[in-house]
């Protein structure tokens, strides 16, 4: 199943859950995506992973105009340590120049596509409960998004909150580029302002992130950024 929206007037958003792959969905892998599936010990991950890689070539394939075979993927520098393993991704092959990035959160998985080119991230997360609860809130939020998410005294819903400080900064910081090396209680992502929030980073990889929530399942917590152009108000 995978369903499309259109978030903040150009950003385009695909959002799916995985079903078995078929023998196609293997075939249209890198052999290096291949790799990392057969190295997950879990089965059901394995199909997971399959199924959502094959979905990303597909759609952008088609994006393309080419097969999902064809693409290939690659990945730039990371702003922060130089490293060419865990920067953003790209498309290698065929030449395009349209932004990406996905998240997959064990049968769900979330493509953002931005056809002008700018940075994008994008995260997506199973809401469930965390062992590590409290300390996570201690070591991967600022002062006020720890106000935010403790301020409600249900379970739930304070759950709920944390989760949707997550995906926010997982998604800026894959936009940036550094990934969650780029410092989780460093950056403040505005849960407790409504609507998109603007994003400052400073540092490698700077720039300005509109940040949006996307409304999806109540099970689940799910947020994209995307760069400003330089002038934006």
């Amino acid at each position: 199943m995978t369903s499309s929206l259109l978030v903040g007037g150009c950003l385009r958003l695909w959002h799916g859950i995985a079903a078995p792959p078929s023998a196609h969905d293997w075939i249209s892998l890198s052999p290096e995506e291949r790799a990392r599936a057969h190295g997950f010990m879990d089965p059901s991950e394995a199909g997971h992973y399959v199924y959502a890689h094959a979905a990303v070539r597909r759609i952008i394939a088609e994006l393309l105009h080419c097969s999902a075979e064809a693409i290939r993927f690659g990945r730039e520098r990371c702003p922060g340590c130089g490293d060419g393993v865990h920067g953003r991704p790209r498309i290698v092959a065929p030449p395009a120049a349209l932004g990406f990035n996905h998240s997959r959160s064990r049968a769900t998985w979330l493509l953002a596509v931005a056809p002008q080119g700018q940075r994008v991230g994008a995260d997506i997360e199973e809401i469930r409960p965390l062992n590590a609860f409290q300390g996570l809130i201690d070591t991967c939020l600022t002062p006020e998004e720890r106000i935010y998410v403790t301020e409600d005294t249900d379970p739930m819903r304070r759950r709920r909150r944390f989760y949707r400080c997550w995906v926010r900064k997982e998604a800026v910081l894959k936009a940036v580029g550094t990934g969650l090396a780029g410092g989780l209680s460093r950056l403040d992502v505005k849960p407790y302002e409504p609507g998109p929030a603007v994003i400052t980073v400073d540092g490698p990889g700077n720039g300005r992130f509109l940040l949006h929530d996307v409304p999806l399942s109540p099970g689940l917590a799910a947020a994209v950024a995307e760069e400003l152009p330089a002038g934006w108000s």
